[in-house]
């Protein structure tokens, strides 16, 4: 079944956004936003904030480290300690991580989390690079249970409908397999009770 969504596009294209003006929909989450971190119009660093409020910088100009994207030096120090505090999640929460890029990918760890939450039984929402790519994002996307989402400055706000609207249904069949009353066998043919009525499905 399909029930994880990886969200990509271009930089600034609104995959965190999108991300972002979802989750807010759900009490019930686990997981991290990247947030830039802007001198004025200039921006210096990135920054990651849990659904409990714990805050770390992820990479910055000012950095010292062996990990470097584009001007910015990553700090996996600063990301790891926060990883077991999204890492404990309940059955209904929606999990969610933005983003599986390069920066986050030095962490063998984050990569851990990443495979978590999408081998989890719960709906996963990642966003995740399309200007880089390594063979671990490729076997991400090349998953059974994941549909990739491409954003762009025009599908934007179709895009997050659907999204939107796919995460009600997940949700919504999730719950019809759950509930053994709403199936009956009867002869070769198995009836469903759905809120649209009864529909029969033949063996």
């Amino acid at each position: 079944m399909i029930k994880n969504i990886l969200i990509t596009g271009m930089p600034g294209s609104g995959k965190s956004t999108i991300l972002d003006k979802v989750i807010v929909q759900y009490p019930q989450k686990v997981g991290f936003i990247t947030r830039e971190i802007r001198k004025g119009k200039d921006r210096e660093g990135f920054a990651i904030e849990t659904n409990s409020g714990d805050k770390a910088v992820l990479a910055h100009i000012l950095f010292n480290t062996p990990y470097k994207v584009s001007k910015y030096f990553v700090d996996i120090n600063n990301l790891e300690p926060l990883l077991p505090k999204v890492s404990n999640f309940k059955q209904n929460d929606l999990l969610y991580l933005d983003e599986v890029g390069q920066m986050q990918l030095f962490s063998d760890n984050f990569k851990k989390l990443v495979l978590r939450y999408l081998d989890a039984d719960n709906i996963a929402m990642l966003t995740i690079s399309k200007i880089y790519e390594d063979e671990f994002t490729k076997s991400l996307k090349n998953r059974r249970d994941v549909i990739l989402i491409e954003i762009n400055d025009e599908n934007r706000e179709s895009k997050l409908i659907f999204i939107t609207e796919l995460i009600k249904k997940i949700i919504k069949a999730r719950s019809y397999i759950t509930e053994r009353n709403r199936f009956k066998i009867k002869g070769n043919k198995v009836e469903i009770s759905s809120a649209h009525g009864k529909r029969n499905l033949k063996s």
